[in-house]
């Protein structure tokens, strides 16, 4: 394994358990619901992860080889994957080992020279492909950070404390 990925990948694996194990313990009414009707739910949320871990793995695998070469191809993976949160979580934790797996037997130098399609990123550029070893942990936790939300929102909408933080001072119920 290259060290100067070390980080990355360590960033990823935990990012990724401390992801995991905030899906635990979910009442199956929590996983579709919404605070607002235009929100989305937490089995939305996974989809969209899932659908964007194949993109990352396919890209950091093939780059500019990818099956998914523009957003109407992105948008056809992500129209034939079904909102079933449990195969969801399954096939994005497979993606997720496969893409860790991939940056452990590549080097920062050979992703700094491959190129991955630009469709998701602004200015339509390709991008080397090191920047996805960074920006697959930081998607996951910004979703994370979601998730978290709406299941803290979900519970005080049933009188229950919050199941993160719940007697955080700085933010009283």
């Amino acid at each position: 394994m290259d060290e100067a990925l070390q980080l990355v990948i360590e960033m990823n694996e935990w990012t990724w358990k401390r992801f995991k194990a905030d899906l635990q313990d979910m009442a199956s009414e929590e996983i579709d619901w919404r605070p607002l009707p235009e929100a989305n739910t937490i089995n939305v949320i996974l989809r969209h992860l899932r659908v964007e871990a194949e993109w990352y793995v396919e890209s950091l695998d093939h780059g500019e080889q990818s099956p998914y070469r523009d957003t109407a191809s992105v948008q056809q993976l992500a129209d034939s994957i079904p909102l079933d949160f449990e195969q969801n979580l399954k096939e994005l934790e497979k993606l997720y080992a496969r893409f860790i797996a991939g940056l452990r037997r590549t080097t920062l130098a050979d992703l700094q020279q491959q190129t991955v399609l630009a469709q998701v990123f602004p200015g339509g550029a390709p991008y080397a492909a090191d920047l996805l070893s960074f920006r697959q942990a930081v998607h996951l936790a910004m979703h994370w950070g979601q998730i978290r939300t709406i299941r803290n929102l979900y519970r005080r909408t049933r009188d229950e404390p919050g199941r993160f933080f719940p007697d955080n001072p700085t933010f009283p119920a």
